[in-house]
């Protein structure tokens, strides 16, 4: 059915964009009652750039939306951690717990469509290929255009809020004026692999000298592999100035740990490129709309906190929004707490990434620090459940663990300890 405002009446919220915080944030608004339309320019399924891991924390999130089930039907990989492997080639591996849940390795291709279509059944309207064209504020309301896939039939709808869940290049926070540059200027390349040789329980983060290339095993025999790189760091083209397969395979060949994964691995599907993929905005509130998700600001995908923040990003929103609309006040000075929410949710995490982006410019100490966990595996399975989303980054950023990690390996000998098998709960 075509989304129309019921009576001439705005819809409490439309959504634009069906990723993960979109979706989620359209189901948990339905849920509460509202009045919510959904829309993106794709149809579904659809592919999507991604390191396509999920933090252990994701399924208490799926589980308050009532989504687990659908989620845990797509048959996603646990992984029991993250391993960083150092340009000195040392190895340390981050477990979330010796028993607990573990992180999920999930295609995009399935998890947007699962939790789009549970979007639907939780009451929100859903509209696929309608791509925002333009939007308009007045008091009370906004109207909003959209236009079909091939341009061929344009419809409009009005609503009390608008929220922007449309990714890096989001129109929404460009329309708005909340878009602001970001310095950190890194690409990607991904590309889904078979035969990959690499353990099927946990991921791998191999720091190189172009930057760095993930491997996440997915379900089956497939594995993520994707290559992060500064198109200023290094020699070589950047994607589109040549062949995007060459330039890729070149970064794969010039790494021996890499180059060995990789020895005799098959290419399933295309290779995808996106950059530069850090983006900021001003703020995540306006007059009537919120940002939320890589909309709202992104940083660098290598502690995989994208999905995680979208998730939590989208309850904070469902939260928010749901309090302003019950006063009938949807200015951005109401939904301004939301920004402070961001802040106290997100701050420690994002300075926690960029202190491990600084570490990885300096392979030297890359490589001490690697020792040291592997001194103390405990620091490496606080920092894992850090990044993992079930513990605090502050943790970390503390002088108590700064001290733990000098003092590694000292007095209690404690280099080479053993350590019980991880394993996940079902």
């Amino acid at each position: 059915m075509r989304a129309r405002d019921a009576a001439g009446q705005p819809l409490d919220a439309v959504v634009v964009g069906g990723g993960p915080a979109g979706s989620s944030t359209a189901i948990d608004l339905a849920r509460r009652g509202r009045s919510v339309l959904l829309c993106d320019a794709a149809r579904f399924p659809r592919d999507k750039i991604c390191g396509e891991y999920l933090p252990p924390a994701a399924r208490a999130h799926f589980e308050r939306l009532g989504v687990w089930a659908a989620i845990e039907r797509l048959g996603p990989r646990r992984h029991i951690g993250m391993a960083v492997i150092t340009p000195g080639g040392i190895e340390v591996l981050g477990r979330y717990a010796p028993e607990g849940t573990c992180g999920l390795a999930l295609r995009r291709l399935d998890l947007d469509a699962a939790l789009l279509q549970e979007a639907a059944l939780a009451g929100a309207r859903v509209e696929e290929e309608s791509r925002l064209v333009d939007l308009v504020q007045s008091r009370g309301a906004t109207e909003l255009t959209f236009r079909s896939r091939g341009g061929t039939r344009a419809w409009r709808v009005r609503c009390r809020a608008l929220i922007g869940a449309d990714g890096r290049n989001s129109i929404v926070a460009r329309r708005l004026g909340l878009r602001r540059r970001a310095r950190h200027r890194r690409w990607a390349i991904m590309g889904h692999f078979r035969r990959v040789a690499m353990p099927a329980d946990h991921g791998e983060m191999i720091v190189t000298g172009y930057g760095y290339c993930g491997l996440n095993p997915l379900a089956g025999d497939l594995t993520n592999v994707c290559v992060v790189f500064d198109p200023g760091g290094g020699p070589g083209p950047m994607p589109g100035r040549g062949s995007m397969e060459r330039f890729f395979l070149e970064r794969i060949d010039a790494d021996p740990r890499t180059r060995r994964r990789l020895s005799s691995a098959l290419p399933d599907g295309p290779l995808r490129s996106i950059g530069p993929m850090a983006c900021r905005t001003a703020s995540a509130v306006s007059d009537g709309a919120l940002l939320v998700g890589d909309a709202a600001g992104f940083f660098d995908p290598f502690t995989g906190e994208g999905i995680a923040m979208a998730l939590d990003g989208a309850r904070l929103v469902a939260d928010r929004l749901d309090r302003a609309l019950q006063h009938g006040e949807v200015s951005a000075r109401a939904l301004a707490p939301y920004d402070g929410m961001r802040r106290q949710a997100f701050d420690a995490r994002l300075r926690l990434d960029r202190i491990l982006q600084a570490l990885l410019r300096r392979p030297r100490l890359t490589d001490w620090v690697a020792r040291r966990l592997n001194r103390d595996p405990s620091l490496a399975d606080l920092i894992a459940r850090v990044t993992g989303d079930t513990a605090d980054a502050r943790d970390v950023l503390g002088a108590g663990f700064a001290a733990r990690l000098l003092l590694a390996g000292r007095g209690g000998g404690r280099s080479g300890e053993s350590r019980p098998a991880a394993r996940c709960r079902t």
